[in-house]
């Protein structure tokens, strides 16, 4: 039972995310950008890097709003979705770089 919640809850943020992925691009950029700065701020990444960690982180913080049903009350707040996506995305990356970060630390 439990398989089959984690793998609806990763299909509904896969169905979430298609629809406009230039936008969730340039989040996840943004937040992959700004995990990493605030995880190590001497370490020099590159633009892949903060697109990877950002992507992952993404993915992470938008699965964690479907698994917990977080997104039932997101969506009464539809104009302010774009801010809790990017609020997910920057948690979801904060925690891919820290990983990062101790694995190879600088």
């Amino acid at each position: 039972m439990g398989d089959e919640t984690l793998q609806e809850a990763a299909q509904e943020v896969v169905t979430y995310l298609q629809p406009n992925p230039l936008l969730f691009l340039c989040i996840a950029l943004v937040a992959g950008f700004a995990a990493n700065k605030t995880v190590s701020s001497v370490r020099r990444l590159g633009f892949i890097s903060f697109l990877i960690v950002g992507l992952i982180g993404l993915f992470l913080g938008e699965f964690m709003l479907f698994y917990f049903k977080l997104n039932e009350y997101l969506e009464d707040v539809a104009r302010l979705r774009i801010l809790f996506d990017f609020i997910a995305a920057f948690v979801g990356s904060f925690v891919v770089a820290a990983v990062v970060h101790f694995v190879k630390p600088t």
